[in-house]
């Protein structure tokens, strides 16, 4: 295909409800994969949603608690929160 004629967002898409391999695809369709990986991965991140905060939650501790409060992240990371703040 022309270069400039590619809709690769419908490529994209025809690919998954297709199925294979997207270099099958590719040399099915006779469109640069490297392109199509490219625009493959844009339109990927843009399926995740967004991690931004929509709000804050209260959390209310016990007077009893005498360790604070630790906050784990599914990548890793985490707060310590010590009792009292």
């Amino acid at each position: 295909m022309i270069k400039s004629k590619v809709d690769y967002p419908y490529q994209v898409n025809q690919w998954k409800e297709v199925g294979g391999t997207m270099a099958g695809y590719c040399k099915e369709k006779e469109i640069s994969y490297q392109t199509f990986m490219y625009h493959a991965s844009r339109m990927k991140k843009k399926e995740i949603p967004s991690m931004e905060p929509k709000e804050f939650v209260r959390i209310n501790i016990p007077e009893k608690a005498h360790g604070g409060i630790e906050y784990h992240f599914t990548n890793g990371s985490y707060f310590v929160f010590p009792a009292g703040c």
